[in-house]
């Protein structure tokens, strides 16, 4: 549970680059006349924004993976929040179909391919004392399922 607190007090850190992201998106938007222009609006925040709340999402992202957790994040709820109003839609417009109309996948999709890129990357190393942390987080799995290695793993089940 301590890892829960911890993330508590970094999720503003996680937030910060996918909204300065987004206010650039929205200046760029405005200086070009292109708040209008839904389609462009769409691909500029998942062209830009999305890669820009992915920052070290393969370590704090995998609290998210499992199922049921997709919009848990403050980072995608913020995302709903830009795509809402990049449609022009109520609040009360449900996730799946504000997704489904942009045509873009929940967060927790990217933050899935990033985790397991690095799972194969620490699998791969050339450093023998990283693939120890990874074989020691593997056996703390067993245990704690608030370890890494765990949370990556349940989000296969």
């Amino acid at each position: 549970m301590l890892w829960f607190k911890a993330l508590t007090l970094v999720w503003p850190y996680m937030v910060w680059p996918y909204m300065a992201a987004q206010s650039r998106i929205s200046e760029f938007a405005k200086s070009h006349e292109l708040k209008s222009r839904t389609n462009a609006m769409l691909w500029l925040s998942k062209v830009y924004g999305i890669p820009a709340g992915m920052h070290a999402s393969q370590v704090w992202g995998t609290v998210y993976l499992s199922e049921g957790s997709e919009f848990g994040s403050q980072l995608q709820k913020r995302h709903l929040c830009s795509l809402r109003r990049i449609l022009g839609v109520k609040n009360s417009t449900t996730n799946w179909a504000v997704h489904r109309e942009c045509g873009q996948e929940p967060l927790q999709i990217f933050w899935f391919r990033v985790s397991i890129r690095f799972y194969n990357s620490m699998l791969d190393s050339n450093s023998e004392t990283l693939r120890c942390v990874l074989k020691v987080d593997l056996h703390l799995a067993s245990f704690d399922n608030s370890c890494w290695s765990a949370q990556v793993s349940n989000a296969f089940d």
